[in-house]
């Protein structure tokens, strides 16, 4: 793992002050990937999902420098996540009450760190001790990278949807089953 390398885990009003440098990475990582991927429509979204309840954000940092963030919340009863949905899910695949599924809405890592093992060490993080049932993320087809590591991490592909936002592109919609089996011993090793 990399040296002085540092997890850590926020809740909402915690992150307050971590703000301008999660849009400025989130900016950095979608350079020149369009519309949709603008400073305002992430501040709205990043507002947003700090307010539900659960949300929780672990950072990494290399000597007090941001090189990575994974956040994500509790999926509530009346969510619109599963809006735009496209493919044959199971019966009650969208049912929701607040405690059945973790949605991970973003998971950065600033390009020279890619590669290292720190996207992992977030995510186990983030997930270790979660007591819903399984999470859920959306990755784009064309991101052959992450869909990779996703797949190695034990997610599966269950559909595919295209969200109702302006310039939204479609993304894959992927689930994994919690508690993440490996998540303990990745995040031991990190500490």
């Amino acid at each position: 793992m990399i040296a002085n390398l540092v997890l850590q885990t926020y809740a909402t009003d915690e992150a307050e002050k971590l703000v301008d440098e999660l849009v400025s990475l989130y900016l950095e990582v979608h350079a020149d990937e369009g519309e949709f991927y603008s400073e305002e429509r992430y501040l709205r979204q990043l507002g947003a999902h700090r307010e539900r309840n659960g949300w929780q954000l672990v950072t990494a940092t290399v000597n007090g420098v941001l090189i990575a963030y994974i956040y994500g919340f509790p999926l509530p009863p009346q969510t619109r996540w599963w809006e735009g949905l496209n493919g044959d899910v199971p019966a009650g695949f969208t049912d929701e009450d607040g405690r059945r599924t973790f949605a991970i809405s973003e998971l950065l890592v600033r390009a020279g760190w890619r590669r290292k093992g720190v996207a992992r060490a977030l995510h186990d993080r983030l997930l270790s001790g979660r007591t819903e049932q399984r999470a859920t993320l959306l990755v784009r087809p064309d991101n052959a990278i992450a869909r990779r590591a996703y797949d190695s991490w034990g997610w599966r592909q269950q559909a595919r949807l295209r969200p109702s936002w302006e310039n939204a592109p479609e993304f894959l919609v992927l689930t994994t089953d919690l508690p993440h089996p490996t998540a303990s011993s990745t995040v031991r090793a990190c500490e």
